[in-house]
Protein backbone atom coordinates (compact mmCIF):
# COMPACT_ATOMS: atom_id res chain seq x y z
CA UNK A 1 0.00 0.00 0.00
CA UNK A 2 2.79 2.59 0.83
CA UNK A 3 4.57 2.09 -2.54
CA UNK A 4 0.89 2.26 -4.15
CA UNK A 5 1.01 5.48 -2.50
CA UNK A 6 4.33 6.98 -3.58
CA UNK A 7 3.86 6.41 -6.82
CA UNK A 8 0.79 8.38 -6.83
CA UNK A 9 2.50 11.14 -5.00
CA UNK A 10 5.44 11.02 -7.98
CA UNK A 11 2.63 11.21 -10.76
CA UNK A 12 1.14 14.11 -9.19
CA UNK A 13 3.77 16.05 -8.81
CA UNK A 14 5.15 14.87 -12.53
CA UNK A 15 4.05 16.99 -15.60
CA UNK A 16 3.89 14.96 -18.53
CA UNK A 17 4.68 15.72 -21.87
CA UNK A 18 2.24 16.87 -24.48
CA UNK A 19 2.11 15.63 -28.10
CA UNK A 20 2.41 18.72 -30.05
CA UNK A 21 0.61 16.40 -33.23
CA UNK A 22 -2.01 15.75 -31.25
CA UNK A 23 -4.75 18.34 -31.66
CA UNK A 24 -6.04 18.67 -28.14
CA UNK A 25 -2.38 19.14 -26.47
CA UNK A 26 -1.86 21.34 -29.04
CA UNK A 27 -4.98 23.41 -28.17
CA UNK A 28 -3.57 23.84 -24.75
CA UNK A 29 -0.15 25.04 -25.65
CA UNK A 30 -1.68 27.63 -28.05
CA UNK A 31 -3.85 28.59 -24.46
CA UNK A 32 -0.37 28.98 -22.91
CA UNK A 33 0.98 31.24 -25.37
CA UNK A 34 -1.81 33.59 -25.01
CA UNK A 35 -1.78 33.08 -20.69
CA UNK A 36 2.01 33.86 -21.02
CA UNK A 37 1.87 36.53 -23.23
CA UNK A 38 -1.09 38.34 -20.96
CA UNK A 39 1.33 37.56 -18.23
CA UNK A 40 3.82 39.77 -20.11
CA UNK A 41 1.65 42.39 -20.16
CA UNK A 42 1.00 42.64 -16.77
CA UNK A 43 4.12 42.89 -16.13
CA UNK A 44 5.00 45.92 -18.92
CA UNK A 45 1.90 47.41 -17.20
CA UNK A 46 3.41 47.07 -13.58
CA UNK A 47 7.16 47.82 -15.01
CA UNK A 48 5.44 51.58 -16.00
CA UNK A 49 3.69 51.93 -12.96
CA UNK A 50 6.87 51.00 -11.02
CA UNK A 51 8.73 53.87 -12.65
CA UNK A 52 5.72 56.69 -12.18
CA UNK A 53 5.60 55.81 -8.56
CA UNK A 54 9.24 55.74 -7.53
CA UNK A 55 11.62 57.77 -9.88
CA UNK A 56 13.53 54.34 -10.77
CA UNK A 57 13.54 51.26 -13.11
CA UNK A 58 12.70 48.31 -11.42
CA UNK A 59 16.18 46.50 -10.80
CA UNK A 60 14.82 42.77 -11.27
CA UNK A 61 11.08 41.37 -11.86
CA UNK A 62 11.10 40.53 -7.72
CA UNK A 63 10.86 44.52 -7.37
CA UNK A 64 7.26 43.96 -8.99
CA UNK A 65 5.94 40.69 -7.05
CA UNK A 66 4.30 42.83 -4.84
CA UNK A 67 0.52 44.11 -3.72
CA UNK A 68 1.41 47.46 -5.63
CA UNK A 69 2.27 45.81 -8.84
CA UNK A 70 1.75 42.38 -9.59
CA UNK A 71 0.01 41.81 -6.63
CA UNK A 72 1.29 38.16 -5.72
CA UNK A 73 4.35 35.99 -5.59
CA UNK A 74 6.32 34.55 -8.96
CA UNK A 75 4.93 31.19 -7.66
CA UNK A 76 1.71 32.45 -7.69
CA UNK A 77 1.47 34.80 -11.04
CA UNK A 78 2.05 31.28 -13.18
CA UNK A 79 0.03 28.65 -11.26
CA UNK A 80 -3.27 28.88 -13.65
CA UNK A 81 -0.12 27.82 -16.09
CA UNK A 82 0.20 24.08 -16.41
CA UNK A 83 3.06 23.68 -18.31
CA UNK A 84 5.05 26.73 -17.44
CA UNK A 85 8.30 25.13 -16.03
CA UNK A 86 8.37 22.65 -18.87
CA UNK A 87 8.21 24.44 -21.98
CA UNK A 88 8.50 27.73 -20.82
CA UNK A 89 11.38 30.24 -19.26
CA UNK A 90 11.30 32.29 -15.90
CA UNK A 91 10.47 36.12 -16.68
CA UNK A 92 12.86 37.95 -16.05
CA UNK A 93 13.63 41.41 -16.83
CA UNK A 94 16.58 43.75 -17.78
CA UNK A 95 15.89 47.75 -19.28
CA UNK A 96 13.10 48.06 -21.38
CA UNK A 97 12.63 44.56 -21.83
CA UNK A 98 11.15 41.17 -20.74
CA UNK A 99 13.17 37.29 -21.59
CA UNK A 100 11.97 35.11 -24.59
CA UNK A 101 9.77 32.98 -23.29
CA UNK A 102 9.58 29.98 -25.24
CA UNK A 103 11.99 26.90 -24.98
CA UNK A 104 13.63 25.45 -27.79
CA UNK A 105 11.06 22.70 -27.80
CA UNK A 106 8.19 25.30 -29.11
CA UNK A 107 10.59 27.41 -30.30
CA UNK A 108 10.92 24.98 -33.20
CA UNK A 109 7.43 25.10 -34.20
CA UNK A 110 6.88 27.82 -36.48
CA UNK A 111 3.37 28.18 -35.66
CA UNK A 112 3.35 28.05 -32.30
CA UNK A 113 6.19 30.37 -32.31
CA UNK A 114 4.76 33.12 -34.89
CA UNK A 115 1.67 33.09 -32.37
CA UNK A 116 4.29 34.13 -29.82
CA UNK A 117 6.36 36.68 -31.74
CA UNK A 118 3.44 38.39 -33.36
CA UNK A 119 0.96 40.99 -31.93
CA UNK A 120 -2.17 38.90 -31.88
CA UNK A 121 -2.22 39.29 -27.98
CA UNK A 122 -0.34 42.00 -27.60
CA UNK A 123 -0.55 45.83 -26.52
CA UNK A 124 2.11 46.80 -24.38
CA UNK A 125 4.52 44.55 -25.75
CA UNK A 126 6.32 43.45 -29.05
CA UNK A 127 8.87 41.28 -29.92
CA UNK A 128 12.50 42.54 -31.38
CA UNK A 129 15.61 41.25 -31.75
CA UNK A 130 14.63 38.11 -29.59
CA UNK A 131 13.26 40.12 -26.52
CA UNK A 132 9.92 40.63 -25.34
CA UNK A 133 9.86 44.69 -25.64
CA UNK A 134 8.05 47.40 -23.02
CA UNK A 135 5.50 49.96 -24.74
CA UNK A 136 5.69 52.96 -22.11
CA UNK A 137 2.20 55.16 -23.43
CA UNK A 138 2.53 57.53 -20.51
CA UNK A 139 4.39 60.70 -21.62
CA UNK A 140 6.19 61.01 -17.97
CA UNK A 141 7.06 57.33 -18.00
CA UNK A 142 8.74 58.07 -21.38
CA UNK A 143 10.08 61.04 -19.85
CA UNK A 144 11.34 59.53 -16.40
CA UNK A 145 12.88 56.22 -18.15
CA UNK A 146 15.18 58.48 -20.73
CA UNK A 147 16.07 60.54 -17.76
CA UNK A 148 16.28 57.47 -15.23
CA UNK A 149 18.55 55.90 -17.97
CA UNK A 150 20.97 59.03 -18.23
CA UNK A 151 21.11 59.57 -14.50
CA UNK A 152 22.65 56.46 -14.94
CA UNK A 153 20.15 55.87 -11.59
CA UNK A 154 17.09 56.84 -9.71
CA UNK A 155 15.51 60.40 -9.47
CA UNK A 156 16.25 61.34 -5.90
CA UNK A 157 15.64 64.32 -3.97
CA UNK A 158 17.58 67.52 -4.39
CA UNK A 159 20.51 68.12 -2.05
CA UNK A 160 19.68 71.39 0.14
CA UNK A 161 23.47 72.51 0.35
CA UNK A 162 25.16 74.53 -2.41
CA UNK A 163 26.83 72.46 -5.31
CA UNK A 164 28.18 73.24 -8.71
CA UNK A 165 28.30 69.61 -10.22
CA UNK A 166 25.04 69.61 -12.31
CA UNK A 167 22.42 67.06 -11.11
CA UNK A 168 19.04 65.66 -12.23
CA UNK A 169 16.63 65.46 -9.02
CA UNK A 170 13.16 66.59 -7.57
CA UNK A 171 11.96 69.03 -5.13
CA UNK A 172 8.90 70.01 -3.80
CA UNK A 173 7.20 68.11 -6.63
CA UNK A 174 9.21 70.00 -9.13
CA UNK A 175 11.71 67.90 -11.75
CA UNK A 176 15.48 70.04 -11.92
CA UNK A 177 17.23 68.51 -14.91
CA UNK A 178 21.15 69.31 -14.58
CA UNK A 179 20.68 71.22 -11.63
CA UNK A 180 23.19 73.20 -9.92
CA UNK A 181 22.32 75.70 -6.32
CA UNK A 182 24.09 78.65 -5.32
CA UNK A 183 23.79 80.87 -1.73
CA UNK A 184 21.20 84.45 -2.58
CA UNK A 185 20.63 86.17 0.58
CA UNK A 186 21.88 83.51 3.03
CA UNK A 187 19.25 81.07 1.37
CA UNK A 188 20.13 78.22 -1.06
CA UNK A 189 18.21 78.90 -4.03
CA UNK A 190 18.85 76.62 -7.53
CA UNK A 191 21.51 78.34 -9.86
CA UNK A 192 21.78 76.95 -13.34
CA UNK A 193 19.31 74.12 -15.08
CA UNK A 194 18.25 72.70 -18.12
CA UNK A 195 14.99 71.91 -17.57
CA UNK A 196 12.62 72.59 -14.38
CA UNK A 197 8.70 71.84 -14.32
CA UNK A 198 6.25 70.81 -11.81
CA UNK A 199 5.44 66.87 -12.14
CA UNK A 200 1.64 67.52 -12.69
CA UNK A 201 2.49 70.31 -15.44
CA UNK A 202 4.82 68.26 -17.61
CA UNK A 203 2.43 67.48 -20.43
CA UNK A 204 1.48 70.48 -21.24
CA UNK A 205 3.59 72.99 -19.31
CA UNK A 206 4.81 75.51 -18.29
CA UNK A 207 7.79 73.73 -18.49
CA UNK A 208 11.10 76.18 -17.93
CA UNK A 209 14.03 75.65 -19.95
CA UNK A 210 17.63 77.31 -20.64
CA UNK A 211 17.55 80.01 -23.11
CA UNK A 212 20.68 78.50 -24.43
CA UNK A 213 18.89 77.75 -27.26
CA UNK A 214 21.77 75.68 -28.73
CA UNK A 215 21.08 73.28 -26.12
CA UNK A 216 17.97 72.47 -27.23
CA UNK A 217 18.92 70.82 -30.21
CA UNK A 218 21.86 68.71 -29.06
CA UNK A 219 20.63 67.92 -25.37
CA UNK A 220 18.64 64.54 -26.05
CA UNK A 221 16.26 64.77 -23.14
CA UNK A 222 14.59 67.61 -25.14
CA UNK A 223 13.32 65.07 -26.79
CA UNK A 224 10.98 63.42 -24.49
CA UNK A 225 9.21 66.43 -23.75
CA UNK A 226 5.49 65.88 -25.02
CA UNK A 227 4.78 67.91 -28.42
CA UNK A 228 2.76 70.56 -27.80
CA UNK A 229 3.95 71.85 -24.04
CA UNK A 230 4.20 75.68 -23.75
CA UNK A 231 7.93 76.47 -22.67
CA UNK A 232 9.31 79.64 -21.32
CA UNK A 233 12.92 80.66 -20.98
CA UNK A 234 14.10 82.51 -17.83
CA UNK A 235 13.87 85.73 -19.95
CA UNK A 236 10.39 85.15 -20.27
CA UNK A 237 10.49 84.10 -23.90
CA UNK A 238 7.80 81.52 -25.16
CA UNK A 239 8.42 78.50 -27.02
CA UNK A 240 5.90 75.27 -28.29
CA UNK A 241 7.41 71.99 -28.38
CA UNK A 242 6.39 70.31 -31.46
CA UNK A 243 7.25 66.93 -33.35
CA UNK A 244 10.21 67.30 -34.27
CA UNK A 245 11.73 70.46 -32.94
CA UNK A 246 11.44 73.24 -29.90
CA UNK A 247 9.78 76.55 -32.05
CA UNK A 248 9.71 80.26 -30.39
CA UNK A 249 6.29 81.63 -30.77
CA UNK A 250 5.76 85.31 -31.37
Amino acid sequence: MKKVLVILILLSNFTFALNLNNFEDRQTILLDIKKVIQKEESIARAYEKYILDNYNIPENINALYSTNYLSETNVKFIEDISNFTSYFTTFTISSNQISYALLDTLKNDTEIKNLYESNTFRTKTYFKNNKINFILEDAFAKHLYDLIKTNNGAITNCPTTVFTTAINCKENNHIYIKLTKKLENSVVVPDKYLIAYHIDKFKTGPIIITDDTSKHITESIFNSIPKGALLYDKNGVKYLKTISSIEVLK
